[in-house]
């Protein structure tokens, strides 16, 4: 029995030994599981403060940036009319200051309306669309200038671009020195034949015709003639045409045989009613009458007749005299001549005279 004592405490000792190691990593498992319980409540509750403080910002928001379908409404409705009068405000300050400083209201319809034809007429502000189905003339705004004596003259790109300076004249001129028109630079005239009555429908010879047409050819000068058309129907617009050819018979003709159509400024005008269809008619029956006769035809009218009075597309195949009175061109489509004055100023005149430009070789 003795020599088995050394082996069974050896055993007791080591028995010992684990169960302090037990203990010791026991305690280090309780530690550690307790310390992960107080970093978990400590993230919980800092976690639960996050949640709270994001919790207020919205309900702040809600209640400062948030709003219901009627209020949005609302507020949309009334940014759109804050953004429209700011809008409307800064168009008008735009307007006056362009206006203030001498710009047309002719330039500023362009930039407003760049596709369409402004016209007024009787208190009232017509708009025709600018047709692709006629040709343009091509000019820039700034092509032309006035000069120091009142003439227009080109400044543009083109530098083969050729035109010539006329006149155009009725018995509103007076007695007119032909040969200080010439010596001023004229190179034609168009000179009034004759008009028919905007009320009776008469026609009458203008008192001054023969003695400006012999003057200006005899001072050579280039003419054409124009009648002031009051015609209602093609049998008038016909009347017209024959009337006027059987006045320049005896008299070289080299420039255009016009009709004159323009709206009549009076309340009794017998044209006051007619359509654009009849205007056409009108027109296009007289000159293919001068053109039957060897001449060659033209029409005349302004931004009104162009649009209001007849449809521009429905003359587009005649030679076409255009008034309009300034520098820049508002009319886009093609043109022969450009009256761009009636108060132009000519030696040999002593009354105000119309000033054109012919930009066809006739």
């Amino acid at each position: 029995m003795s020599n088995n004592l050394p082996d069974s405490r050896e055993k007791k000792g080591a028995s010992g030994a684990r169960n302090t190691l037990s203990i010791i990593f026991m305690s280090l498992v309780a530690i550690m599981t307790l310390t992960f319980s107080i970093v978990l409540l400590i993230k919980n509750a800092s976690l639960q403060r996050e949640t709270d403080a994001v919790k207020s910002e919205l309900d702040t928001m809600d209640k400062e940036h948030f709003f219901t379908e009627g209020e949005m409404g609302s507020r949309i409705e009334e940014a759109r009319i804050e953004a429209a009068e700011n809008a409307d405000r800064a168009l008008r300050e735009d307007i006056k200051k362009r206006l203030e400083e001498g710009e047309g209201p002719n330039s500023i319809f362009k930039s407003l309306f760049p596709d369409q034809l402004v016209v007024a007429r009787n208190n009232r502000y017509y708009f025709f669309p600018i047709s692709d189905k006629i040709a343009r003339h091509g000019f820039k705004s700034d092509d032309f200038e006035f000069d120091e004596k009142g003439f227009l003259r080109y400044k543009g790109e083109n530098k083969d671009f050729k035109y010539k300076q006329g006149i155009d004249v009725s018995r509103f001129q007076g007695k007119i020195d032909w040969a200080k028109v010439k010596n001023a630079g004229i190179e034609f005239a168009i000179i009034r034949a004759c008009y028919r009555g905007i009320t009776e429908g008469l026609i009458i010879d203008d008192e001054t015709f023969e003695d400006n047409i012999k003057g200006a050819t005899e001072n050579g000068i280039d003419v054409g003639v124009y009648v002031y058309s009051q015609a209602i129907n093609k049998e008038e617009a016909l009347e017209e045409a024959n009337h006027v050819i059987e006045m320049i018979q005896p008299y070289k003709i080299t420039y255009p045989v016009v009709i004159d159509i323009e709206s009549a400024d009076s309340d009794n005008a017998r044209t006051l009613n007619l359509s654009a269809k009849e205007y056409e008619e009108v027109a296009n029956v007289f000159c293919n009458r001068v053109e039957e006769a060897g001449y060659k035809s033209m029409v005349y009218g302004n931004l009104l007749s162009f649009t209001v009075l007849m449809n521009a597309e429905n003359v587009d195949n005649r030679d076409i005299w255009f008034a309009q009175y300034n520098s820049s061109l508002y009319y886009p489509y093609h043109f022969n001549i450009w009256q761009y004055t009636a108060s132009g100023k000519v030696p040999g005149i002593e009354k105000n005279v119309d000033l054109n430009i012919c930009i066809t070789e006739y």
